[in-house]
């Protein structure tokens, strides 16, 4: 399943619009699966390729009856608009331009309230092309054509409904569109990277990322002269949900720019522990900076040349490296590590991920000086979650269903109970991660039984992690029953407690796990509530974010205490250390 263009239509004749259905639709759809190169630019990515187009249509400005009527089948590969413009103000036309990448526009050439016989029309598609120059557009009208308007972008209306050979038309000014550069490779970029969707919040995602790579994307001249040039490229932050294509979308914005020619390095920021680290892989190191520094390195922005360096992850970098990212966030400027004389310039892009939760949980603690989010935070691009994409899951499932099915030598496809069941899930723990998975391992299970899955083929996959529901203090289960359904990483935590029990009290290791056990399934539970409704105290939907909440209860327990004497044995930590914090966060 490959890029879906947005096609549209404008006129100010509601009964003009509406004569178009569903004859043009139909007609759109036989002559673009005709054409053999826009079909296959259409089905680019789809399991066997090729196949009929289904066209999508939307009503805006008015009520269509016809519409109401009209079915298309799924998934759409080609989205219709037909606007009603009243005056020839153009509100819903620029509106929705902003909101989807457009393929063709079509305008009436005059509109009924045209002040002086002005040729509104005609003055918005030259507004369309300036601002979107990836837009074709297309005139149609009872009048002559205006002098100097190319004549293959002109048709005459005819006899009060559509333009004869309107469709060819539009197949063909859709081959034009095709061939511009930054569109192409866009759209083999989203077909090749697996990208599957149909909702419009993800194609809006989709036209926001294309109209960045446009405007943003070029490459940086080299300066000329002895002065400094700064970075006229703002670095993009892609926010979003695990699993909702971060990554992806790193690369689709690689692909759609003209930095393509160069290479995209990628630093996983949980890899980027200390200063050191971060300098030497991102900007590199002087032979001798550090030990076993042998030889000189260039680092990740210096081998990305003019392209794009990705910092994935970045919610998980340190907040002591973030003050070294000031300046090359802000101009490009960095230096190697053990050459602080020396200040180089990037010619990289930069591009950020962050998961939206403990993103928005860094933001609300403060630890990030405003200075270093105002450098980070320029270009933000939200990627809505999965579970507010009904249809996109529906679009993938079925998507995924074929491809793996045909890796295993097997064609199968998904049951109508299955597709509902999976578009009511919430999949909120990793998006499109979590749904790969349940579709993987649903065919490796049943693959060679079935030819049709089935939501009973797929439930117990999306139930083999359920959440654990504590166990009550008086109930007589023992601590590991709790435990039978817990998934990886609640496990090795209640294994790390038993080792932290271990050394910390000096129990062994039989005793140590059997007291985590304990405190993790009767101990701690009853006391999750009150504490999760004391940060809750701001009110709702403003808890207080645990490191603020980690410092609060540090300042209760030395009170609580009498002061950091005493506090010294209870809390472990220092009296002079417990003094010289208190004396710190007094001063900021």
């Amino acid at each position: 399943m490959a890029w879906i263009p947005h096609l549209m239509i404008l006129d100010d004749d509601p009964r003009v619009l509406e004569s178009l259905i569903p004859s043009f639709p139909l007609d759109l759809a036989r002559d673009l699966g005709r054409d053999r190169a826009t079909n296959e630019a259409l089905h680019r990515g789809d399991p066997g390729g090729g196949g009929a187009i289904h066209v999508k249509v939307s009503a805006h400005g008015y009520e269509s009856d016809r519409l109401a009527s009209y079915r298309y089948r799924s998934p759409h590969h080609v989205h219709l608009h037909l606007v009603r413009e009243r005056g020839g103000r153009f509100d819903l036309a620029r509106k929705l331009l902003n909101e989807q990448l457009f393929a063709v526009v079509v305008s009436d050439l005059r509109f009924s309230d045209d002040a002086g016989g002005l040729r509104a029309g005609q003055l918005f598609i030259d507004e369309a092309a300036r601002v979107h120059p990836e837009v074709q557009g297309l005139l149609y009208s009872a009048y002559p054509r205006p002098e100097g308007f190319p004549a293959d972008r002109f048709l005459r209306k005819g006899e009060g409904s559509s333009a004869p050979g309107l469709a060819e038309t539009v197949v063909r000014s859709v081959e034009r569109h095709l061939s511009d550069p930054s569109v192409a490779a866009f759209a083999k970029a989203v077909a090749d990277l697996g990208i599957i969707y149909q909702t419009e919040s993800f194609g809006s995602t989709l036209a926001q990322l294309f109209d960045l790579a446009r405007l943003f994307g070029a490459e940086t001249p080299a300066p000329k002269g002895p002065g400094r040039s700064r970075r006229p490229l703002p670095c993009l932050l892609l926010d979003g949900e695990s699993g909702t294509g971060k990554r992806g979308l790193a690369e689709l914005f690689h692909a759609s720019t003209d930095r393509r020619k160069a290479p995209m390095t990628v630093a996983s920021c949980n890899e980027l522990t200390n200063e050191t680290l971060l300098r030497s892989i991102l900007f590199g190191h002087k032979r001798g900076a550090f030990t076993d520094a042998r030889e000189d390195r260039p680092g990740l922005v210096a081998s990305a040349g003019k392209g794009i360096v990705l910092l994935d992850d970045f919610h998980r970098l340190p907040n002591s490296c973030s003050a070294i990212l000031h300046s090359f966030l802000e101009d490009g400027e960095y230096s190697r590590l053990g050459e602080e004389e020396i200040r180089r310039q990037a010619e990289a892009a930069a591009v950020l991920t962050v998961e939206t939760g403990p993103w928005q949980e860094r933001r609300r603690s403060g630890e990030l000086p405003l200075a270093f989010l105002a450098r980070v935070e320029r270009l933000p691009l939200e990627i809505p979650p999965l579970r507010e994409r009904p249809d996109d899951i529906e679009a993938q499932a079925r998507w995924l269903t074929r491809v793996v099915s045909t890796e295993m030598g097997a064609e199968l496809e998904l049951a109508e109970d299955a597709v509902q069941g999976l578009r009511d899930q919430p999949f909120a723990e990793s998006n499109s991660r979590e749904l790969r998975n349940v579709i993987e391992r649903a065919i490796l299970r049943h693959g060679r039984e079935v030819d049709t899955l089935e939501w009973s083929h797929l439930a117990p996959f999306l139930a083999s992690t359920p959440p654990v529901r504590p166990v009550a203090p008086n109930s007589a289960a023992p601590a590991s029953a709790a435990a039978s359904g817990l998934n990886d990483w609640q496990r090795r935590l209640r294994t790390l407690a038993s080792k932290i029990l271990a050394k910390g009290v000096g129990l062994d290791s039989e005793e140590a796990r059997t007291r985590a056990e304990s405190l993790f399934d009767l101990d701690l539970p009853p006391v999750w509530a009150p504490i999760e409704s004391a940060r809750e105290s701001m009110g709702p939907g403003k808890p207080i974010p645990l490191p603020v909440w980690e410092d609060l209860y540090r300042c209760y327990a030395v009170s609580r205490l009498g002061g950091p004497s005493p506090a010294e044995r209870v809390l472990g930590i220092p009296a002079n250390t417990l003094r010289q914090w208190i004396n710190d966060r007094e001063s900021r």
